[in-house]
């Protein structure tokens, strides 16, 4: 390779040349590479000299290839191509290799990311591209593979599996049990007068404290929001840092509740209709949906 190397040209030269042999011009290689025309004389003037003959026929503001500059010209647009289409031809192979994963903010952030490189693996290291999606539109507009999404089921141009349905629980933080152990005991009516978090649904169907507190057995209408959130990460933040009670997606809050910095103070429910779901478009598969579909399920029943 370094013979090769040092008996060659300037590659740059070498381009220079072929685009001025192709396009017929020094002034039209300039503009297509977006250098000088000096700059492409200076190339062309110093190929020549390092060949020892002359590529071009110049005449007023006209040029021709030489029958030596005609040999060289074929083999350096060859070869220039030959480059290109095993360029083209890796790239197109490393974005085949390439998925792209579509979900929440709150399952990329609190269950996918910490497990994304044991996902990458079970794939035999294959490139994973996360796209954060939280509402509805997004999810219609984002180009994907497949995508974990929070719903019924139910969106036009997808299908779906079911990993497992709609489980939440009222959390509060360590800090905040501590503090105020009479919240370790109380009931569902209880928590009507305590301080909650609320995530702001928008277009997402996830479940409200009012959904939550007719599921527990409590038919009143909860007290309007002290605190409202739109990005569910903010929400498990806010619980952390003893703001008040905030609602738990499981899986989301699992490892969190094992490890003691959140603590349920209410009844878990469970909507049947909705779930999280692994999802592709319509008649486009990957061919390694199963294998992930296993490897989420693993997790889901026997966690790291």
């Amino acid at each position: 390779m370094k013979e090769i190397r040092h008996s060659l040209p300037s590659l740059n030269a070498l381009a220079v040349f072929e685009a001025a042999g192709r396009l017929g011009g020094f002034t039209k290689a300039a503009e297509e590479l977006r250098i000088s025309q000096p700059a492409v004389t200076r190339h062309i003037r110093g190929l020549e000299e390092s060949l020892g003959r002359p590529l071009f026929v110049r005449s007023h503001n006209r040029i021709a290839l030489t029958e030596a500059g005609l040999r060289l010209w074929h083999a350096v647009n060859t070869g220039f191509g030959d480059i290109a289409q095993v360029v083209e031809a890796l790239r197109r192979q490393e974005e085949a290799r390439s998925l792209t994963f579509a979900t929440h903010s709150g399952f990329g952030q609190e269950w996918l990311m910490p497990r994304l490189n044991d996902l990458r693996a079970d794939l035999g290291g294959r490139t994973i591209n996360l796209a954060i999606v939280d509402s509805s539109s997004d999810f219609d507009r984002t180009d994907f593979d497949v995508a974990v999404r929070h719903g019924r089921g139910d969106w036009p141009g997808m299908e779906g599996v079911l990993l497992r349905p709609e489980t939440v629980l009222p959390l509060i933080s360590a800090g905040l049990a501590a503090k105020r152990p009479e919240l370790l005991v109380a009931t569902p009516e209880d928590l009507m007068t305590e301080r909650l978090i609320h995530m702001d649904e928008g277009d997402r169907p996830w479940m409200s404290w009012a959904v939550w507190f007719r599921l527990a057995g409590v038919h009143r209408t909860p007290p309007p929001a002290n605190i409202r959130l739109n990005n569910y990460p903010l929400v498990i933040r806010e619980i952390l840092v003893g703001n008040g009670v905030g609602l738990g997606w499981r899986p989301l809050v699992d490892e969190m509740i094992l490890a003691g910095t959140l603590v349920p103070v209410g009844p878990e429910v469970v909507r049947e209709e909705y779930g999280w779901w692994l999802v592709w478009r319509d008649g486009v598969r990957d061919p390694s949906f199963d294998q992930i579909r296993r490897w989420i399920q693993i997790q889901l029943i026997d966690p790291p």
